[in-house]
């Protein structure tokens, strides 16, 4: 039963216009057998998905899970280093207010030469910091770093950088407002997120925590969006490419 994405479907039939939805799934190197279960699902109905790649926590094992992916369907880009909280006396944050431009520019740096050495030109410019946290310091690191894109949440304060563009997710399955809140409540903050809006809309995903339950609901999700007119399902690096007054 699909019920559930009633709303969504009614939602999407009064659209005059498609919504433009991109999937961002993060913690690439955790649970590797998990991402590939998450990867067979997007690719099979032809559903681009942005994998998050830890640095410190791939090696070879992430090399093999993504054998075989074509770069079309399955986009890698930077998750931070290590994901590690750094802060003593605030939110959870590995790119926050008590670490310095140097070290911050350096942890960037070098996971971003350990993902180039195992994915190649599979990696893309773009970062997302853990936990969704990062500080204005970090921008300017990733604007030195030559990065193009920043995803973070749709709660996080833009950083206006002119030479860094944002993508934000709206969507969190594995937050407290998502499919925990419940399948049906779940279905209709998906339909309100989708239904008026001209911006790209952001799914978040954690592989790493997604039981066969949630991937059989994203299954029954992506079935709808993966053939409705108007959906369109896009790459990151898509829409970082697309005119800046797009995003």
């Amino acid at each position: 039963m699909t019920s559930w994405l009633d709303r969504l479907r009614a939602d999407l039939d009064r659209r005059m216009t498609p919504a433009i939805l991109f999937i961002r799934d993060d913690d690439g190197g955790w649970a590797d057998e998990a991402l590939d279960a998450l990867l067979d699902l997007t690719e099979q109905r032809g559903v681009p998905i942005d994998v998050a790649l830890i640095p410190d926590a791939c090696d070879e094992r992430i090399v093999r899970t993504l054998r075989g992916r074509r770069a079309q369907a399955v986009h890698l880009h930077q998750h931070g280093r290590a994901h590690i909280n750094h802060e003593l006396d605030a939110r959870k944050c590995e790119f926050g207010p008590s670490r310095r431009a140097d070290q911050q520019r350096a942890d960037i740096r070098l996971g971003r030469q350990r993902l180039v050495d195992l994915v190649g030109d599979r990696l893309e410019p773009i970062f997302t910091p853990p936990w969704n946290r990062c500080t204005e310091v970090t921008v300017q690191c990733l604007v030195d770093l030559q990065f193009r894109l920043l995803s973070r949440d749709v709660t996080a304060p833009p950083a206006h950088h002119p030479l860094l563009a944002e993508l934000p997710v709206a969507l969190d399955w594995t937050g407290r407002y998502g499919v925990r809140a419940g399948i049906a409540e779940w279905g209709l903050a998906i339909a309100e997120c989708i239904r008026d809006s001209q911006q790209p809309v952001g799914m978040m995903l954690h592989h790493a925590v997604m039981s066969a339950a949630d991937r059989r609901l994203l299954s029954e999700f992506l079935d709808v969006v993966a053939v409705h007119p108007m959906v369109v399902c896009k790459s990151m690096i898509e829409l970082a490419d697309a005119p800046r007054g797009a995003l």
